[in-house]
């Protein structure tokens, strides 16, 4: 028997996550070794935000919406970094401050003005093999450095270059989800802005939209928009919508979401898990299943590669899976690197269920 859920307040929600959370990562103090390591290598994150800058050092951008921003973050990975693996400070090693030599950095940010953005972004491209590009939007409770970190892991490892992220006025914190959802509603329009001028004002021969969680949203709606808005011809450069985790309603995927996506004729891979500790709070708030949900609600739509990927490891919560276990990380390099559909990729399995076939990753 299925026990209706009753919505939770954004108090209740907060303290969930808050549990779940316990053990998240702090700053500790560096060893002494870390001073004979290596330089760390910089990965150029391009940028595209709707933030207010802060006065927070450190810190780049806050959580107050602006004017559409942009710029570069460069970002370290140590030495020693291995793949599927984000190096950050941890209470476990007592380190209370980031390390160039054993964290992943946010080292300097540069901003642009939107002409110098796409001027540099364009001698980027050029120098890409086949002239590509990706853009990611990530989720909720994400601060901008949390943000640019992630994604210069992602692309270190992905072998992946260049990339822009789109940051949009998340609050960064646990407390903030009912303010996240009106500000990525709010962020729309950014978006579009961003994503018209990646078709408008770049050479881009082949483009790669990447979301995370809530930010999933934004590319649903923007891509289905941009479908309407434009020419057919304008959308044969998107070449794959990776959606990881997606924070999304899973009835309103599978009825409104998907079919639009599809009609797109766009390669869409979704990522969903039943070790989503994220994901669960999420559907106790709101009272239904989420996308990126796995287990019997496990969406499987025509158009849409589902892959189960409830072995993966993501942190304590087991929401961030696409940079914290190698085997998603290497799935996603097969997917981008190669465009090899989920049937042609070794580490996945056929599981045929009454709506269809989806994926899982072989044990």
């Amino acid at each position: 028997m299925r026990i209706p859920m009753q919505p939770l307040t954004p108090f209740f929600l907060a303290a969930t996550l808050a549990i779940l959370s316990g053990c998240a990562t702090l700053a500790g103090p560096t060893s002494g070794s870390a001073e004979t390591a290596p330089p760390p290598s910089l990965v150029n994150v391009f940028y595209a935000t709707g933030r207010q800058p802060s006065q927070e050092r450190n810190a780049f951008f806050g959580a107050e919406r602006a004017d559409l921003s942009y710029g570069m973050v460069d970002v370290g990975i140590p030495a020693r970094h291995r793949v599927g693996r984000h190096e950050e400070p941890t209470l476990l090693r007592f380190e209370w401050y980031p390390n160039d030599h054993e964290h992943i950095t946010a080292q300097r940010k540069t901003p642009y003005s939107r002409d110098a953005f796409y001027y540099y972004l364009n001698k980027a491209i050029a120098q890409s093999p086949g002239g590509k590009v990706m853009i990611f939007v990530h989720g909720y409770n994400t601060k901008f450095v949390e943000a640019a970190r992630s994604l210069g892991q992602f692309a270190n490892d992905l072998k992946f270059s260049p990339v822009v992220l789109f940051s949009w006025p998340s609050q960064g914190s646990l407390t903030g989800y009912t303010v996240d959802e009106t500000n990525v509603e709010w962020a729309q329009s950014q978006f579009l802005e961003l994503l018209n001028g990646i078709i408008d004002r770049t050479p881009a021969k082949d483009i790669y939209v990447v979301g995370h969680s809530m930010g999933t949203r934004l590319i649903a709606r923007g891509m289905t928009t941009l479908a309407s808005d434009r020419p057919s011809g304008d959308l044969i450069r998107f070449r794959e919508i990776v959606l990881v985790a997606p924070d999304i309603d899973s009835d309103v995927f599978r009825r409104d979401v998907a079919p639009r996506l599809a009609r797109t004729n766009i390669h869409v891979t979704l990522y969903a898990s039943s070790g989503d500790n994220a994901l669960m709070a999420s559907k106790a708030f709101h009272g239904y299943a989420r996308a990126g949900d796995s287990g019997e609600g496990l969406v499987v739509v025509p158009g849409v590669e589902t892959i189960d990927a409830s072995i993966a490891t993501g942190g304590f919560l087991g929401h961030n899976y696409f940079t914290e276990d190698p085997r998603i990380m290497e799935d996603i390099f097969s997917l981008l690197q190669s465009g090899q559909r989920a049937d042609k990729r070794f580490a996945l399995h056929p599981l045929d269920g009454k709506d269809g076939r989806h994926w899982v990753f072989r044990k």
